[in-house]
């Protein structure tokens, strides 16, 4: 099997075919390396549907403290008395979760250094794109993908122009790009440095849920030996992140979100990985597009 990407996929979505399920099992029983590589791609997934729920949590909590205030005022005691216990519960999360967001504000101040970035508000419209992996830094490979101007209700979230990503019937839209870390400030950072990489996505008259996907792999290798042979053993590099953002159906307006990943400074290489996924498979007719792609290096404010 040249390309088990798409039955991974497939698998992770839940809508393999039987015949797909057969393909898949005789692929994991041919070789140890591809249970490994099957392994890193349910890990990487688990560790996005965790984010995506913790975040629903959230919301839900906050929902939930947002009625308690508004409750009538002449709502009897012993009526919202249980209401009131609940939500002392919530006030010591809440408290809780103000002192980390004051940590957070208070990190606002950090410095960011942009890491260059080849094109990245597609606002070339001459740009050359290949397909699979990239076979070196400095462009955007992967599958079928366009760049184009507004079109079907979309307008570019910046610019004149965005990248259309084609819808496919098997596998995920996707689209890659190898930054040069070796050109980062030598003296940012310790033994690691902390990188975050953000992007703009959104689906044209999406009938189902869609998940927008940022992936992250630091490696030591330079970025001119990246190939796609490297991708077939991604589980070894030395640092990786990934975040997903589950949308819902009929959402159309721009969904912007970030990534941070903690890169060694033996890393020379990020490799950065942006996917969209359609659990319905019978969904996966609409065009989805990318825009606004920013990776930047994050040095803390020195210590007073």
């Amino acid at each position: 099997m040249n390309n088990p990407e798409p039955l991974i996929a497939a698998y992770l979505d839940g809508v393999l075919t039987d015949t797909e399920r057969a393909e898949l099992n005789t692929w994991l029983k041919a070789d140890a390396a591809n249970l490994r590589r099957f392994t890193e791609a349910v890990m990487f997934e688990q560790q996005i549907r965790t984010a995506a729920h913790a975040t629903a949590e959230q919301q839900a909590a906050v929902d939930f403290a947002s009625s308690i205030v508004q409750m009538k005022p002449h709502s009897r005691w012993l009526q919202w008395r249980p209401l009131v216990a609940a939500a002392a519960g919530l006030v010591i999360g809440l408290f809780s979760a103000s002192m980390v967001f004051g940590f957070v504000v208070q990190r606002g101040v950090e410095k960011r250094t942009p890491v260059a970035v080849f094109e990245p508000g597609f606002e070339n419209a001459q740009m050359p794109l290949s397909t699979g992996f990239p076979g070196g830094p400095g462009q955007w490979s992967g599958d079928a993908a366009h760049v184009v101007t507004a079109e079907n209700g979309m307008s570019p979230k910046e610019g004149k122009f965005m990248l259309r990503m084609e819808p496919m019937s098997k596998g995920v839209p996707r689209i890659y790009q190898v930054l040069d870390l070796q050109s980062l400030p030598p003296g940012a950072g310790g033994e690691s440095r902390e990188i975050e990489i953000s992007a703009s996505f959104a689906t044209a008259g999406a009938e189902a849920p869609v998940r927008y996907v940022i992936r992250a792999f630091a490696t030591t290798e330079a970025p001119e030996n990246l190939d796609a042979a490297w991708f077939d053993r991604r589980d070894e590099a030395i640092a990786l992140a990934a975040r997903g953002l589950d949308v819902m159906p009929g959402t159309r307006a721009w969904q912007t979100f970030s990534v941070k990943i903690q890169v060694p400074r033996a890393a020379r290489s990020l490799v950065v990985f942006l996917a969209v996924r359609t659990p319905d498979k019978a969904a996966r007719n609409s065009p989805h597009y990318l825009d606004d792609v920013r990776v930047s290096l994050l040095t803390p404010p020195p210590l007073p």
